[in-house]
């Protein structure tokens, strides 16, 4: 795609999207970028931000006209106090709206979505892209996910929409402001205001190299393709010896913190607790797939990962300068 083309993103004041949209302009793309209630503080004269909502149908006129190509960056978690209606209005309907929005303009979907969409491995399998989707019977984020993507797959087979859809797994490291869960868990580790881990683990890609596999995407036609993005397994155990090698960690498996999960709530509503817990966050690490292969987006779309061990390590170097 020729860089003095214009890009529309969703999403663009979160941890993924602020990173996309440095990247993009460092790149020399001009960039519209969708916030919702205060405009951010990132200024750049080929960057506009426009007033929006993706729950509210028929509003994107500004955003989308004269664009090449959004990335649908945008989407809420179901971990924490978010309700099941809420989740469902963002990603599946405000995907929706996205959809209809692309096949007015005529303007390309690079849908953001994630690997939890689709069915965890069994033991000694290996995650691609080819399991079968999560349903109702699933964690609302992961269902609401797994139907955005069959939306995106059917406007691509019924309306000629032109669209591809790449999951990350769980993202980490700099830019990371506000900052995401995995990464105030993270400098929680190294600040040692966390001293009690869990077993289990997930699978860690950086937030550099999925923004540059996503802009990579641009300039191909991938129409109805869907590609993982995922980086190295890391337990949580190793996570923490990363961020903090000199302290001892007291481990509590997730079976027990499931068990006692009814007590932990209990606590947490009556003294607060500063790391949010929930029987999703837990099975989420429980079932987390060890062996997954990338190797269709590596081929395709140059993408690249790091070790996490640099991604923690710049996490905490980036925190620390931000913070002097």
């Amino acid at each position: 795609m020729n860089k003095t083309q214009t890009i529309s993103i969703t999403g663009g004041t979160g941890h993924l999207g602020h990173c996309l949209l440095l990247k993009l302009l460092d790149q020399k793309y001009r960039v519209k970028a969708l916030y919702n209630r205060q405009v951010p503080l990132l200024k750049h004269p080929h960057l506009t931000w426009i007033k929006g909502n993706i729950t509210q149908a028929n509003t994107f006129e500004e955003f989308l006209k004269d664009s090449d190509a959004l990335i649908h960056s945008a989407g809420l978690i179901s971990i924490g106090d978010q309700s099941a209606k809420l989740v469902y209005q963002v990603n599946v309907e405000g995907t929706e709206h996205l959809i209809k929005a692309c096949l007015e303009y005529q303007v390309k979907m690079v849908y953001i979505s994630s690997c939890t969409a689709v069915k965890e491995t069994l033991a000694h399998e290996v995650f691609k892209e080819d399991r079968p989707y999560k349903t109702q019977n699933d964690f609302s984020y992961d269902y609401t996910k797994a139907m955005a993507e069959q939306k995106v797959i059917a406007a691509v087979k019924e309306a000629k929409l032109s669209a591809c859809i790449l999951r990350p797994t769980s993202i980490i490291g700099p830019p990371d402001d506000r900052p995401s869960p995995f990464g105030k868990t993270i400098l929680d580790l190294a600040a040692y205001k966390m001293p009690i881990i869990t077993s289990g683990g997930y699978n860690l890609v950086d937030v550099r190299d999925v923004s540059q596999t996503i802009i990579n995407s641009l300039d191909k036609n991938l129409t109805g393709e869907i590609y993982l993005l995922s980086g190295s397994y890391v337990t949580i155990k190793e996570i923490a010896k990363i961020a903090n090698p000199t302290k001892f960690f007291f481990k509590i498996s997730i079976d027990l913190l499931l068990f006692l999960l009814p007590l932990i709530k209990w606590y947490d509503k009556l003294f607060g607790m500063p790391w949010p817990l929930s029987k999703e966050s837990l099975i989420t690490l429980k079932m987390a797939p060890v062996q997954m292969d990338h190797s269709k987006a590596t081929r395709q779309l140059n993408h690249q990962s790091r070790a996490p061990s640099e991604s923690i390590l710049d996490l905490l170097s980036w925190h620390k300068k931000q913070q002097s």
